[in-house]
């Protein structure tokens, strides 16, 4: 790839990394919203889900408008690697606004709700901490730069994984059309 190549790439790999920041932060404000109305946490876990199809389909986007329609294996890997992480940068750096400036430790009273739970005693046990032992460690696990950190490490890996079957799915090479006698 020549310099105009890599920027062209970079361009369209920014743009598509902002959409899935987007994709990502309104699963994030969908799980958030569950406990207002608990079909949300179906929205959320659906637009999670659909993470590979859309980059799958901004590749393809990339592929016919940027490209004329070919893109080899290595190229439609490093694009999909590239708008991951960039969407991860993006999506940590919202999440940290929202922790840091918005939440108020309304996630961490979410978590530990949930982890209040009877069915949860047989973890604690087989770990050998009490309940209350356990919960007192939860807003030391729940902080912001925590939280943002785990989640652009967890998307730039989940990305680099991810679009190994994306790239070899959506890769397309360029059929000579010459004429054999």
């Amino acid at each position: 790839m020549n310099k105009d190549e890599i920027k062209q790439l970079s361009a369209y790999a920014r743009y598509d990394g902002i959409y899935l920041a987007i994709v990502w932060a309104a699963s994030f404000a969908c799980f958030l919203a569950m406990t207002w109305q608990s079909f949300l946490s179906q929205f959320s876990t659906i637009l999670l889900l659909s993470t590979p199809f859309f980059v799958a389909y901004r590749l393809k986007i990339y592929r016919e408008e940027g490209l004329g329609g070919a893109i080899s294996f290595k190229r439609a890997y490093f694009y999909c690697v590239r708008v991951f992480f960039n969407g991860a940068f993006i999506f940590s750096f919202l999440q940290w606004l929202y922790m840091q400036f918005v939440d108020n430790g309304k996630l961490v009273r979410m978590v530990s709700t949930i982890l209040s739970a009877p069915q949860y005693d047989a973890l604690y046990a087989s770990m050998g901490v009490s309940r209350d032992e356990f919960l007192t460690l939860v807003p030391d696990a729940f902080a912001p730069m925590t939280i943002s950190v785990n989640s652009f490490l967890y998307g730039a890996f989940f990305g680099a994984m991810i679009s190994l079957p994306i790239a070899a799915f959506m890769f397309r090479s360029v059929r000579s059309n010459q004429n054999l006698l």
